[in-house]
């Protein structure tokens, strides 16, 4: 089962990348700036930023056949809407509402399959399932970038497009054959609703334990936002081609490949907690050094270390959320995540843009370099000292 569903998430994720990288490069190509880059770019985050909590409940109480399918076919369409209305001849309404639906269709897909990983595994091999999960998302990472960068060098932004599309559509065909093979439900009661007081929508951020996962999810999360906004804007500024900046992305999610890969064998020697001051302390030093290159040979070195960094984050995010969340409340804790991560990703890019236009990248690496420096003193002197939650 596990293969099945990191089978169907990779070719989701390859959809999903394929347009974030595309729609950048599109609509820089047809002579828009970088606020309307980080606009599109927030686009694919925009409506997860409002579902992602619903959507986490929904999926508590009715399983994962029937999201699972609803996401696909969600990713399938926003796929579509620039492959079939290209922005050169249709302008940028078309790629706008493909942006937001394929974002829509990526979080709740990427939802269903956490939760599905967290069920069939169990406290010895849980962070080694998700480091899996996550090395088949890295590995996409990795090839996408450069697929759809030299899809357009050689052909056009369409034919990229078109690649997006036909993994999203290869993605819902593996859903579509596994989907009878999942759990029709998660096997424990729901959580019925005002049996406790504290029911509220945010009432999870009442324990202690989920809050310091989910702050320090939320600064990798801008990490990656940085990462994912600004190579293509400051590859574009310093004069790389298409190709040098997919492969300049391509580096980043090399490295994410290689760090899960050995993530399952050193979860057994490497608590989370301290996976995770490494990745805040190793993307704070490569942020502060990469404004300061603008040539491809040392981009790809930054990048490649700054991917070894945030590459062990996702893994060990999702093994604490799963041990630390109350019984019946995975989905709901998963949600909160996702709609943090989706909030990030919504209102970034387009700060981002305006910042890069007003200030320049320099003051932006700089400046996440400094947050993630912090929030790695805050994992090791807060987070990391408690005992029990380092053993787990």
């Amino acid at each position: 089962m596990i293969v099945r569903i990191i089978l169907f998430a990779v070719a989701f994720h390859m959809a999903f990348s394929a347009v974030r990288v595309t729609a950048s490069l599109d609509t820089l190509a047809h002579g828009y700036g970088a606020t309307t880059v980080g606009l599109m770019v927030s686009l694919l985050a925009l409506l997860p930023t409002f579902a992602a909590m619903p959507f986490g409940r929904l999926i508590d109480r009715v399983g994962p056949r029937k999201p699972l399918l609803a996401a696909g076919a969600l990713l399938a369409l926003g796929t579509a809407l620039p492959a079939v209305f290209p922005t050169a001849n249709y302008g940028l309404v078309p790629l706008a509402f493909g942006c937001a639906f394929t974002g829509l269709g990526m979080s709740a897909a990427m939802m269903v399959a956490q939760q599905l990983i967290g069920f069939v595994s169990n406290a010895t091999n849980r962070t080694a399932n998700f480091a899996w999960l996550s090395m088949g998302q890295a590995a996409s990472g990795l090839a996408t970038p450069v697929i759809s960068g030299m899809l357009i060098d050689a052909v056009s932004h369409r034919a990229a497009f078109g690649f997006s599309l036909a993994a999203a559509a290869a993605g819902l065909v593996i859903a579509l054959l596994s989907v009878g093979r999942f759990p029709a439900s998660w096997g424990r009661p729901p959580r019925l609703k005002g049996s406790s007081g504290r029911e509220g929508a945010f009432s999870l951020f009442g324990d202690t334990r989920v809050r310091h996962v989910l702050i320090v999810s939320a600064v990798v999360s801008m990490a990656w936002d940085l990462e994912i906004f600004m190579f293509p804007v400051y590859g574009h500024a310093v004069g790389l081609s298409a190709t040098e900046i997919g492969w300049m992305i391509g580096s980043f999610f090399a490295a994410t490949f290689a760090v899960r890969f050995l993530i399952p064998f050193l979860s057994k020697r490497v608590s989370e907690w301290t996976f995770l001051f490494g990745v805040l302390a190793i993307g704070a030093a490569s942020y502060a050094v990469f404004p300061l290159f603008t040539t491809l040979g040392p981009l790809l070195v930054c990048a490649f270390t700054l991917g070894l960094g945030l590459g062990a984050s996702q893994p060990n995010v999702m093994s604490l959320l799963q041990t630390e969340s109350p019984p019946g409340r995975v989905g709901e804790a998963l949600g909160i995540r996702t709609m943090l991560t989706n909030l990030c990703h919504t209102v970034l890019p387009t700060a981002l843009g305006a910042l890069a236009s007003a200030v320049g990248a320099a003051a932006i690496f700089f400046a996440m370099a400094a947050l993630m420096a912090g929030t790695a003193g805050f994992t090791k002197f807060r987070c990391g000292k408690n005992p029990e939650r380092e053993g787990k």
